[in-house]
């Protein structure tokens, strides 16, 4: 600790020796402990799979599935004997693509195939009613991170022709001629612009609520006479579908400006470029290096991951649940989950008692949040049940015929085809959203619950063999921090069941509201020393 520091820069003063010792990982932007602790866990699993490769006594099926896997994609000398070869399939269609007709017709096997498309569908628990789930649909990601990058000219030019460059680079290791890569990129950005004023910054994505804008069939059908949406959503859920949630009305009303047979050509393009950027990372390692230097650009990265880090989390990103629950139960385990258990409800009780004593709230809206409160479903450490898709999932080798960029598809094929029987159906609450070996947590304001991984559970945040204090003082702030979510100004408009729900008085949401505004007011603009805050995202 720098004492002389604590009357002016607290922060610094209590965490000085940690900045003496920090060093920013050559493939990472930041450092901070949550990462430390991340990249402690990472090293942890790369040499169970490391073990695991010669000796897979006492392993289930999935984690064997996930070693023969993870034994192709680090077989970076058959990935550079192959080249390109895997996608010449997926690239052949897109070829073979002669009108907005043509990719009607094949827009279902694209999708089922997770081929980048312009637009596309999801199903999604249904805001107003939680215990469905129902069909959403939305257009695709522009180019640059957020729509802001596009209004200042200097800053869209700089980046802009970073994306060519590094895209031009990509192309030619795909075997693309530079008459080819020139008008592959011009057009795909012709598109691309096409979208930006259609589509929603972070801040304006940042409100949930607004992305539940129910159609119906007749609304759809007459905002998009040039593709058949409804069509499409039928043989993807395989039933009539009577409405869609659109998730930006924006994009809805321009739809037919947007996409038409005038701009069919660089849509083509568009889904080209789109596509050899996302299927880079299942090809060569030189290629798979070239299609992440965009985004290692914006991000400040200094280099790629290394060979073998990627050919871990390729594999494991594959199977990150089943890698998980293994090592939930076997670094945390039934004593710690317990305990952690207790500790919640305990962070619960002390917010039963604040909203209790709160002198700003009506009875009546009181009673509502403290029965949210009451019913918040808080899970611990790893899952009850996985989904069900692993055991689905059948690995072949190199030697069976198969390659790192098929079994993906397979793979994604059998996740998205489940996911879309899921429309009409209540949701399984039980099945998180994040592997247990990942160092975060979350709230979700559909199911009213709270999510709390193993891997965060660990030192210096919480320990069995820690005091009260020392766990209270690093997990119980997440812990605290997330249970906050069910009363931010998103959560805030979700009931104990996880339905959009205005539960509170006329005069409570006014007071909150304007509580909110102070709040921004408050953040908006500080420099942070990496840039100014943003005020809206910071109470989102």
């Amino acid at each position: 600790m720098k004492k002389e520091l604590i009357k002016t820069d607290f922060y610094k003063a209590v965490n000085a020796s940690w900045f003496e010792k920090a060093v920013i990982p050559s493939d990472k932007p930041a450092i901070s402990a949550f990462l430390e602790l991340h990249l402690g866990i990472e090293e942890t699993l790369m040499d169970l799979a490391a073990k695991w490769e010669k000796d897979q006594a006492g392993l289930n099926e999935n984690m064997k599935k996930f070693i023969k896997l993870y034994q192709m994609t680090k077989d970076f000398d058959k990935r550079s004997e192959l080249g390109t070869k895997p996608f010449e399939t997926i690239l052949n269609k897109l070829k073979g693509l002669n009108s907005l007709k043509d990719l009607e017709k094949s827009f279902k096997d694209f999708t089922l195939a997770s081929i980048e498309t312009p637009f596309g569908f999801a199903v999604m628990q249904d805001f107003m009613n939680s215990n469905n789930q129902v069909l959403y649909f939305g257009a695709s990601n522009l180019f640059l991170p957020d729509t802001t990058y596009y209004k200042d000219e200097k800053t869209k030019a700089q980046l802009i022709g970073l994306f060519t460059q590094t895209t031009q680079q990509l192309l030619d290791l795909y075997g693309f001629s530079k008459e080819e890569s020139e008008k592959l990129i011009s057009e795909a950005l012709a598109f691309d612009a096409l979208l930006v004023p259609v589509t929603k910054s972070s801040v304006e994505a940042a409100d949930y609520v607004k992305m539940y804008n129910p159609q119906s069939k007749e609304e759809v059908n007459n905002q998009s006479k040039n593709f058949d949406i409804m069509g499409n959503a039928k043989a993807l859920v395989k039933q009539d579908v009577e409405q869609l949630i659109i998730l930006n009305p924006d994009f809805m009303n321009a739809f037919d400006d947007i996409i038409c047979e005038e701009n069919f050509e660089i849509i083509k393009s568009w889904m080209i470029l789109s596509n050899v950027k996302a299927f880079a990372s299942d090809l060569t390692d030189e290629i798979r290096v070239a299609g992440g230097a965009f985004g290692r650009a914006l991000s400040g990265i200094k280099e790629a991951q290394s060979k073998d880090k990627f050919a871990f989390y390729q594999a494991y990103n594959r199977f990150s649940q089943v890698v998980g629950l293994y090592y939930g139960e076997n670094y945390f385990g039934p004593v710690a989950k317990e305990d952690v258990k207790k500790m919640v409800h305990e962070i619960i009780g002390i917010y039963n008692e604040r909203i209790t004593n709160n002198t700003w709230l009506n009875e009546k809206t009181k009673e509502k949040a403290l029965k949210k409160l009451s019913t918040l479903s808080v899970h611990v450490g790893y899952p009850d049940e996985l989904p069900p898709y692993y055991d689905m999932f059948e690995v072949l080798s190199y030697e069976e015929g198969s390659n790192v960029l098929e079994e993906k598809l397979k793979m994604t094929r059998i996740m998205t085809e489940l996911n879309y029987e899921k429309y009409n159906k209540e949701p399984n609450k039980n099945i998180w959203g994040m592997p247990a070996s990942m160092v975060n947590a979350y709230y979700s304001p559909t199911n009213n619950q709270i999510v709390f991984p193993a891997a965060i559970l660990q030192k210096p945040y919480y320990s069995l063999e820690q005091s009260p204090s020392e766990n209270y003082g690093g997990i119980g702030a997440v812990m605290a921090h997330e249970i906050s979510h069910a009363f931010d100004n998103n959560g805030a408009k979700f009931d104990e069941n996880g339905s959009l729900n205005n539960w509170w008085t006329d005069e409570d949401l006014a007071a909150f509201k304007q509580k909110s505004q102070d709040m921004i007011d408050l953040f908006d603009g500080l420099d942070t020393g990496i840039g100014q805050c943003n005020g809206e995202l910071t109470v989102s």
